[in-house]
């Protein structure tokens, strides 16, 4: 067919749900400035067709796990004793309503799959650098702490080049290799962000980090955390994964993947390749199209 997009393979097997979006109001994420900023606008997977500006969620089916599990209320008194922190500007997708609504949509769809298969655990990552993962992590998070009673932990597992502090705007502990090989507790690492919404946050660093994700040390540090905190959905920023290992590494410990791609770099071949990756460990839970249009110096997505 003369107008089919390379992602309709993807949509045949996954099924799609079409929104038209008015053009966005603000292209500032995350930044105060006089100057042009860098846009990006997530939707996911666009047909390019003539007319508005259109959004699909991709969502998959798999087996059902078993029945979900009655909700744990978290310990009021670790989850309040968590340092609190406030970010430098409100995480509100920048007062852009056309991202807070992409995410928004996208957050219900996952809410109900999660709650409908006991789930908890979702981790973002892209098939190569530059697609987006953060941005689309922080607003993720931000839709998830939207939700009155529902509590959300975010982590930021990219160890090379962490990137979450810098998106929120906010400093705290940041050794997350402390925290996973046990050198930090629970207490002393995550910073709580909002009543609905704690962190933790990493820093640069050059060593290996697929080994130290794929460890024992690591699956424990996680399971203490979800444990005592007690959160109702962790998200898990990674790395890219066809450029590193650690995302294949820190499988066992996440329910599902949601593919951050970028329209402008991201080939479907990219999307099958991970697919093929993640068929029989974790199964994808949704594709996220980032629409960038680059306007400054700096991405305004990392």
């Amino acid at each position: 067919m003369d107008d089919e997009h390379p992602f309709d393979r993807t949509d045949h097997r996954l099924g799609t749900l079409w929104h038209s979006l008015p053009e966005p109001k603000n292209r500032g994420f995350f930044r105060k400035t006089d100057t042009p900023a860098p846009v990006s606008q997530p939707v996911f997977a666009p047909r390019p067709a003539p007319g508005p500006a259109k959004l699909r969620v991709v969502t998959s089916t798999f087996t059902p796990a078993p029945a979900p599990r009655a909700p744990v209320q978290p310990s009021g008194d670790i989850w309040s004793g968590l340092r609190a922190v406030r970010p430098v500007l409100p995480m509100n997708g920048a007062g852009d309503e056309t991202v807070e609504l992409a995410f928004d949509q996208l957050r219900t769809r996952l809410l109900k799959h999660l709650r409908g298969h006991g789930l908890r655990r979702i981790a973002l990552a892209a098939p190569t650098a530059g697609c987006g993962t953060t941005f689309a992590t922080v607003n993720l998070a931000r839709s998830f702490a939207m939700v009155p009673g529902l509590r959300t932990v975010v982590m930021d597992l990219n160890l090379h080049r962490p990137a979450l502090a810098r998106a929120l705007r906010v400093m705290g502990p940041d050794d997350m290799r402390g925290f996973l090989t046990g050198r930090e507790r629970v207490h002393e690492h995550f910073v709580r962000l909002s009543d609905t919404l704690a962190a933790g946050l990493a820093r640069d660093s050059a060593e290996p980090a697929a080994g130290l994700l794929n460890s024992d040390a690591a699956a424990l540090a996680v399971t203490h955390m979800m444990d005592q905190l007690q959160p109702d959905v962790l998200i898990c920023d990674l790395p890219p994964i066809l450029e590193r290992d650690d995302l294949s590494a820190f499988l066992p410990q996440v329910d599902g993947v949601v593919l951050v791609a970028d329209a402008t770099r991201t080939r479907p071949e990219h999307i099958t390749r991970c697919e093929e990756m993640l068929a029989g460990q974790s199964p994808v839970l949704g594709v996220v199209l980032n629409l960038a249009r680059r306007t400054g110096p700096d991405p305004a997505h990392v």
